[in-house]
Order: C-alpha cells, then structure tokens, then sequence
C-alpha cells in the first residue's frame, strides 16, 4: 500500500510542478556558451561568485535511501530497485555550487523516476554556520514507464528558481555534513562521497 501511494504521490507531484518543454538537458560538466565567450547569461552557467567556501565545506556530500527490495517484471528482466531517493551537493572553492535530486520508484510493473539539478552560488557565513544557496540555472526530468508521453525535460522556470539559506555543522574528519534549515530544524546528515 505504502508504494502505491508513493508512486502515486511521485505522479501527482511531476504532473503538477512539471509542464513538457524543449528536449534540451543540463550537462553540469559543460561550462560552454555557445558564442564562444564563454559567458552566455541565458546559458545557464552561474555568476563567479563573490565569495570562497570554507575548505571543511568544499567536495561531494551525498543522502541516500535505496531500497533493499529489488524489482523483477513479468518476463523475468531485473528493473531496479523498488524505491530510491538521493540527495547531492556538490560545493566548489570558488563559491559555486550543484545539488542533484533523485527519486525513483517501481510499483505493478511501472518504473517512474525524477531527476532535478540546479546549479549556482552559495554565500556562506561561517560565524553563525550558515549558507545561502541561489540557483542560477536548473533542470527537471520525469520517466514514466507505464505512461511515456507524460515523460518531461525540461529547464527550470525563473521563479522556481529560489534562494535557500541552510545551516551547517561539518562532523570531525570531515566525514559528514549536517544540513538543516527553518522547514526541517532536525536537520539531514549528508556522507562525504567521491565520484
């Protein structure tokens, strides 16, 4: 049952927040504009910031549940996982940033996956531990397995585009990272990863 309403939820919530757009996706290995300058403002790369990160915040942080459950369709082909959900931040010495979002769920033979990116500055204020985060670019994906002409690509519109400011608490060895912010005071502790 808990499924059902999870890949139900995950449906409504695409469908609603998600409209179908260009087939164009954000690669965030590619700093290029197209005009050679490097410097496109419609490109969707970020502003040099105008601060520096704290080298304790700096790297790959990443919370991730994966499902111990694994899927098998009728015809006995492996599907993936029954339920996945991840979460990456990606800081940068210079004072950029890039987060990553993955959620995916298979439910009666039905695969529906969501990938958002964003990307942009991040001003950090380290007296009083905190951070603010502003996308300057971003992009949504949703598969649908059992529905594909409900599948979408597309860039985020400007005003989902939104500043966020985010406490920290970086744990000793810099192993983990805390996060927590006004909606979610108890906070999610995000592991150091490479990749």
């Amino acid at each position: 049952m808990k499924m059902r309403f999870l890949a139900l939820l995950a449906l409504v919530l695409l469908s609603v927040a998600c409209k179908k757009g260009g087939n164009e996706s954000v690669d965030p290995t590619d700093h290029s504009s197209g005009d050679g300058s490097g410097q496109n403002p419609n490109s969707g790369n970020p502003p040099p910031a105008t601060g520096k990160i704290p080298a304790e915040l700096v790297g790959k942080w990443s919370y991730g549940t994966f499902s111990p459950t694994n899927f098998w369709d009728y015809n006995g082909k492996y599907t993936g996982n029954a339920y996945e959900q991840a979460l990456v931040f990606e800081f940068h010495a210079n004072g950029t940033y890039e987060e990553y979002i993955v959620n995916s769920t298979t439910s009666y033979n039905c695969r529906t996956e969501a990938y958002t990116f964003f990307k942009g500055t991040v001003k950090v204020n380290e007296a009083n531990r905190s951070f603010v985060i502003t996308p300057t670019s971003g992009n949504y994906r949703g598969f649908y397995g059992c529905a594909p002409k409900s599948n979408i690509n597309r860039d985020a519109r400007k005003e989902e585009l939104k500043q966020e400011t985010m406490n920290y608490q970086v744990e000793s060895g810099k192993t983990a990272l805390k996060l927590s912010d006004a909606e979610n005071p108890q906070g999610v502790r995000l592991k150091a990863v490479t990749w």
